[in-house]
């Protein structure tokens, strides 16, 4: 290894969504993206945070980063960019079973279907959208019914139909320039459930 000048600068910033596989380790360039020289680059690359045995959830910051770095090049000068900590997750890969993967859709999606469906049901008992179909359908035609199918089945499947455009559902398998409400609301949620992690971490090393 060549001679490293101590007046480099260095930057770094922690990469999002760090999951690793348990059984082997965590090198520093695994958890950041860094912007120097590349002798000093080389040097850093070897760096071990974590070792091959550690199996478990654990919460890198900033200020260890920097003393690793510190330890290994000697340079003082270093800087993070953004979030000053980041959460390295392990997973462990298990063998996938196609069977058991469709049926666990099939029941999702049974029970969303059947969810969202007695939720509209009960919401139209609520407002008496029988009596509201009825109403419109003397407007219209002239007469009178206890069964407003003309109403009724445009209205059903006009429900349907909102409900796909508003998830976007018509764009999956395309290139698409916004995320849809779906994809944001799952977004915000790793985001939750990610700066959750991070804090139960700290608060289990304090």
């Amino acid at each position: 290894m060549g001679q490293i000048n101590q007046s480099n600068s260095i930057f770094f910033q922690f990469k999002p969504n760090i999951v690793k596989r348990s059984g082997k380790p965590v090198y520093l360039t695994d958890v950041i993206d860094i912007f120097c020289s590349q002798h000093v680059e080389e040097a850093i690359r070897d760096i071990v945070i974590l070792p091959a045995h550690h199996d478990r959830d654990r919460v890198i910051t900033a200020i260890e980063v920097i003393r690793l770095i510190n330890e290994n090049t000697g340079i003082s000068d270093i800087h993070v960019i953004g979030d000053g900590k980041a959460l390295i997750e392990y997973k462990e890969q298990k063998p996938s079973n196609a069977l058991i993967e469709w049926l666990r859709l099939v029941a999702t999606a049974l029970l969303l279907m059947i969810g969202s469906g007695l939720a509209i049901m009960y919401f139209h008992a609520d407002v008496n959208m029988h009596q509201v179909h009825s109403a419109l359908h003397y407007i219209i035609t002239g007469e009178k019914s206890v069964r407003p199918l003309l109403i009724s089945i445009p209205y059903s499947i006009g429900i349907g139909i909102g409900i796909a455009v508003f998830f976007d559902v018509f764009s999956i398998g395309k290139k698409k320039k916004k995320p849809g409400p779906l994809e944001l609301e799952v977004y915000t949620y790793e985001k939750e459930i990610s700066s959750y992690k991070k804090d139960e971490e700290e608060n289990e090393g304090d």
